[in-house]
């Protein structure tokens, strides 16, 4: 932003995108904030639901241990009667059902046996496999579908499953005699005296099936994607280098292809932002070297001019000139990177800053409820900012008053810079940190002067440009307001500790 123009840092603005919507409906919904866990979540979700599919195996598994005890107690009872039927005498065969009846074991003779049903289950099969084994070739069967119930006497289902302790299996059969008598038996069989302990069956199910397999499935995920994102940690730091100080050192062009390919994208692309950084500076500087000389000699013919009036206005297009050129070849070059990380004496920078101002006639003022600390960071280049926004001030207000404050928690220090010179309007706000940028019309009156001081020379639209280059670099931030009543605030924000390493100062 130029030095001559009021300018602010935008605040976001309150609606800023569907994708602004779509992140808070996440964190509403606990979607994870990182990659790393979004991938996790995906892989559990993953495997949640193939589990859910997979789960119908531990059912069937759970329904045949169920099913085993009684339809095997059963069937062998079954068994056990159609060989008694066959060495007890036909007359005496009437007798023998009824006794049998009394044990639970239900017989009639038939004159055939019921037609063949398809056996679909797990206990069908066990039912029919007992059978075969007991009876032999010698008494052909036809089985009856297994049905089992619960402890109510309801038919076993998906939910009582799960909390039955003695479930019964009823099952029948017709069988052949080895005199060629076809006899129906049925009988109701249990599980022997045993508990199922169904609840502690599902514990032992949700907690090995679900629970340890979640646990081990977040532990993997996060640590396999951990370090297959570690690639793009890497490359997340350099692009944050490369915003700091374009000569950073290179990616390491190495790893899976994937990553190869994009250090080297990155690395080319470093590569071009040098050369063409390189190409504008030599430009500027060629540009500059060549004005030079004409400036010089039109300085020396300005002396030559007969009338004052003329001569000063003269001696002042010069100066403006002079001034934009060196205006933007700092802006261009970026701010010297020589200097070291030191503690900075912020309440003595400002005393230093509104004295200067003070001799040159400007009303420079520092507060007295200002806090007194130190910063880390670059001395000279902070000076500069400060400085760069005090001219501003004096520029459109002819003086300002500066104060620091410690932010609340105590890990930024606020130097405020504020004046009560004309402001800028709200749409203007935005665009108006960004170099070359000039005031608009309804700020020309304040350039001729207020309160008596002069207002200097319209600048290249830079010094402001270069107070938010300064912040950046120490991983601080330039915002600017409109004051209630008129004016314009100017805080600067600067962390306690300093920047995070010492890099090399670059506009964009």
């Amino acid at each position: 932003m130029s030095e001559g123009s009021r300018t602010q840092t935008a605040r976001p603005s309150v609606g800023q995108s569907s994708t602004s919507r779509w992140a808070r409906y996440g964190r509403y919904l606990g979607w994870p904030s990182t990659l790393s866990g979004r991938l996790a979540l995906i892989l559990v979700i993953g495997m949640l639901a193939t589990q859910l599919v997979t789960g119908t195996v531990w059912f069937d598994a759970r329904y045949g241990r169920v099913a085993e005890v009684p339809v095997r107690s059963g069937g062998a009872r079954i068994a056990d009667a159609v060989k008694l039927f066959d060495v007890v005498p036909p007359a005496e065969r009437s007798a023998l059902m009824q006794r049998l009846r009394a044990t639970g074991v239900e017989v009639r003779n038939i004159d055939a046996p019921a037609a063949q049903h398809r056996m679909s289950h797990f206990s069908d099969d066990l039912f029919d496999s007992v059978l075969t084994s007991q009876l032999g070739p010698m008494h052909p069967f036809v089985a009856h579908p297994v049905v089992l119930y619960d402890d109510t006497g309801e038919p076993l289902a998906l939910a009582t499953l799960l909390r039955a302790h003695a479930p019964t299996a009823h099952l029948a059969a017709d069988v052949r005699l080895q005199d060629g008598q076809w006899m129906s038996l049925a009988v109701v069989a249990g599980q022997a005296g045993l508990d199922l302990r169904p609840g502690a069956a599902f514990a032992d199910y949700f907690v090995r099936i679900y629970l340890a397999r979640i646990f081990a499935v977040i532990l993997i995920a996060v640590i396999a994607v951990r370090i297959a994102l570690r690639p793009l940690a890497r490359m997340s730091a350099a692009a944050d280098r490369l915003g700091r100080d374009i000569h950073s050192p290179p990616l390491d062009e190495s790893g899976p292809i994937e990553v190869r390919r994009a250090a080297q994208t990155f690395n080319a692309m470093q590569h071009r932002l040098i050369e063409a950084m390189q190409a504008r500076t030599a430009f500027l500087a060629s540009v500059s070297h060549d004005l030079r000389s004409p400036l010089t000699r039109l300085r020396l013919r300005a002396e030559t001019l007969g009338d004052p009036t003329q001569r000063e206005r003269f001696r002042q297009d010069l100066m403006e000139m002079e001034a934009m050129i060196a205006a933007s070849l700092d802006h261009v070059r970026g701010v010297p990177s020589g200097e070291a990380l030191r503690d900075v004496d912020i309440e003595a920078l400002l005393r230093a800053v509104a004295e200067d101002a003070r001799e040159t006639g400007g009303d420079v003022r520092v507060r007295d409820q200002s806090a007194s600390g130190t910063v880390r960071g670059y001395p000279r280049t902070l000076r500069r900012c400060v400085q760069n926004l005090v001219d501003n001030a004096l520029r459109y207000a002819g003086g300002c008053r500066l104060s620091a404050h410690l932010s609340a928690q105590g890990t930024h220090l606020e130097i405020v810079v504020e004046d009560r010179g004309p402001g800028i309007p709200e749409a203007e706000l935005s665009a108006a940190v960004e170099p070359f940028v000039r005031a608009g019309v309804h700020r020309r009156g304040a350039e001729q002067g207020h309160d008596g001081v002069p207002g200097g020379p319209d600048g290249a639209g830079l010094g402001l440009a270069i107070a938010r280059t300064i912040a950046q670099a120490h991983d601080g931030s330039l915002i600017l307001s409109n004051r209630p009543g008129g004016g314009l605030r100017a805080e600067l924000h600067l962390p306690v500790a300093g920047p995070d390493i010492t890099l090399d100062i670059h506009t964009k």
